[in-house]
């Protein structure tokens, strides 16, 4: 064969092996509709972390920040904690939510998006070889989902989209060859996808549908991975149940989880962007979701602007997700909610002082515990409070997945702001179990009052619980204006029982009035938590217990009042802020068979009546006045205006 014969069939053979990657490149025609959001935002900031890898990001990278994310990976932060080379496995079996947040690539979008930002190549070549090394030592081969967790559930969904947003942000420095890599990752990706997250029954569980979102961005992004239309169809089914079956009419979530929140919001937030920029359409729901989903954060959110960090949640911050809700919306939502909301589906309900009293600021959350299990602790009818900006009742929180901490003490009922009956505990949540089953309780917000001049809550926790013991347990809290509030316990029983009213407070100076048996908080902004039926209290423990923050544990006061008696029990608790007096301030109680009355009179001479009505009575008269309502306030100080 002449040599010019064989450098025509050369010619011949590159070019049609241009061709066909061209034509393969050419196929990933998706629009990518997040270019906007990666000018203004760092990575993290736009997608938020499931919980489980955001407790392993906070301790080892302890920054959201692009720029600072590459600076710690390039000084050898992955070197020094998976070893050189990079052994991927090497904690699968000890600290797996380690082993899989390196695995996700969670850090690799932040090279891309500071090539975007500079045009410095170098982020491109950093970025290509970590990948280029992830691919070398995990290959898809058959069997690989079973080997390890490499290629299973939502490994699979984070690497995918993290590689979307790789390939969109650095398109133009990729070379012909680095375009083919991705395009073949992606192509196992959505294989590995189908095989795992299409076959599975419908569930309200979020891994289903981060998955789902994993198959739309490849089916919208990278065309050529769904030839047949198997990944689109499927991601739309998956979306659309969890749409509607995962999430409560009134916007939260059916898994409980608050810090979890901003990432299973913005897994619909993308589907609206990706269906909106291709042409796809989706489920007529989506958009009204989505205003519930925001107003629910702004809601939620304490002073910090955090999400609170109840059951196995991380505080997340809430600015950013806001702020881009409100840009694909059109709203006007603020990250600093001034509004009082119960939520009938989720089960919760958030206090705060009405916008018209400016004295003090409140913020108090209930949460009584509607499922319990699975990501939910064990804390019924929990109560947290922040007053002036400032944590009074804390929730301990969760800590990395992977500490044997989490299941002896985060989900246990004793790490919460809730009572113990003669010790015991929620036998599941409050073990060892890895995995505890999850359930529905009777834990249940029966009434809820939204007044100017007062809030009023109560939430029942029914006899028949297993961690009641027989015992009807009802927690009133009440707050009045900006003055103070009321935590009212209510035990109905014809035994003798052990009642453990546990308040954990911030590690703070605390300080235990012997004579009042109240406590004080913070040395230059005093907080009272004063009890009001001193004689019943048996005893009063104080120790130190952990919570967590920012990637650490910590530990904080824990009060423990203790009460000890046979038949029907009332504890109350005032909480006061620096402005009041508390050793001027006089409380006189009364009871009837119809409810529970206080008259209470401040330093200032103010009086007000608080009237408790029981559930079973019409109306109650105590102090001269009566009412048909669960509560009302009666005060002779004017009235706010709505």
């Amino acid at each position: 064969m002449s040599d010019l014969i064989v450098n025509r069939i050369k010619r011949s053979v590159l070019f049609a092996g241009f061709l066909l990657i061209t034509m393969s490149l050419c196929a990933q025609n998706g629009k990518f509709p997040f270019y906007d959001l990666a000018k203004k935002y760092d990575f993290g900031e736009i997608m938020p972390k499931d919980q489980g890898g955001k407790f392993i990001h906070v301790e080892l990278l302890n920054t959201e920040s692009d720029a600072i994310i590459v600076h710690k990976i390039r000084g050898g932060l992955l070197n020094k904690k998976f070893g050189t080379p990079i052994d991927w496995v090497k904690y699968e079996k000890s600290e797996l939510e380690t082993s899989v947040w390196v695995n996700r690539l969670y850090f690799l979008p932040s090279f891309a998006r500071m090539y975007y930002l500079t045009k410095d190549k170098s982020y491109v070549t950093d970025m290509v070889s970590i990948l280029k090394r992830w691919i070398e030592d995990n290959p898809r081969i058959p069997g690989s989902e079973r080997k390890s967790f490499n290629w299973r559930d939502m490994q699979v969904a984070w690497r995918a989209i993290h590689l979307s947003w790789c390939y969109y942000l650095t398109e133009e420095a990729l070379s012909d060859q680095e375009k083919q890599l991705f395009s073949d990752i992606q192509n196992h990706h959505s294989q590995a996808l189908l095989a795992w997250f299409a076959k599975q029954p419908l569930n309200d569980f979020n891994h289903q549908s981060h998955g789902a979102l994993a198959m739309l961005y490849l089916s919208t992004l990278f065309n050529q991975t769904d030839s047949n239309g198997e990944l689109l169809s499927n991601a739309i089914r998956i979306l659309t149940h969890h749409l509607d079956n995962a999430h409560y009419n009134d916007g939260g979530n059916i898994e409980q989880m608050f810090g979890y929140f901003p990432f299973q919001t913005s897994i619909f937030r993308d589907m609206y962007l990706l269906c909106s920029a291709n042409n796809i359409k989706f489920p007529e729901n989506l958009i009204p979701m989505l205003h519930k989903m925001t107003n629910y954060i702004s809601v939620m959110a304490q002073p910090n602007q955090t999400m609170p960090p109840l059951n196995d949640s991380y505080a997340m911050g809430i600015i950013p997700s806001i702020e881009i809700l409100n840009g694909i919306l059109g709203t006007d939502i603020t990250s600093e909610s001034k509004i009082s909301v119960y939520y009938p589906d989720t089960q919760i309900a958030v206090m705060r002082n009405h916008p018209g009293t400016n004295n003090n600021s409140w913020y108090l959350l209930l949460n009584p515990a509607r499922r319990i299990g699975s990501h939910s602790h064990a804390g019924r009818l929990g109560i947290y409070l922040w007053l002036n900006n400032r944590p009074v009742l804390i929730e301990a929180g969760c800590c990395n997945y992977d500490k044997p901490i989490k299941n002896s003490w985060y989900r246990t009922s004793k790490a919460h702001n809730t009572v113990l009956i003669d010790g015991v505990q929620d036998a599941e949540s409050s073990s060892n179990v890895e995995y505890a089953k999850k359930r529905e309780t009777g834990n249940r917000i029966t009434e809820w009052i939204d007044n100017p001049n007062y809030k009023y809550c109560k939430m029942v926790s029914p006899a028949d619980d297993p961690t009641n013991l027989n015992v009807k347990w009802e927690r009133s809290v009440a707050l009045i204006r900006d003055e103070f509030a009321i935590i009212y316990d209510s035990f109905s029983s014809s035994e003798e029982h052990k009642y453990e009213t546990l308040l954990h407070t911030p590690p703070v100076e605390l300080l235990l009035d012997k004579t009042s048996k109240g406590i004080t908080l913070y040395n230059d902004s005093i907080v009272s938590i004063i009890p009001i039926e001193r004689d019943i209290i048996h005893n009063i423990e104080i120790t130190d217990q952990y919570f967590y923050l920012d990637g650490a544990d910590l530990k904080a006061p824990m009060v423990n009042y203790i009460i000890k008696s046979k038949g029907a029990v009332k504890s109350l608790f005032i909480i006061l802020p620096k402005s009041e007096n508390s050793s001027k301030l006089k409380i006189e109680k009364k009871e009837s068979p119809q409810g529970l009355g206080l008259l209470i009179k401040t330093a200032r001479g103010e009086e007000s009546i608080l009237l408790f009505k029981n559930s079973e009575s019409r109306e109650i008269k105590l102090f001269g006045k009566q009412s048909s309502k669960p509560f009302e306030l009666f005060t002779d100080k004017n009235f706010v205006n709505n």
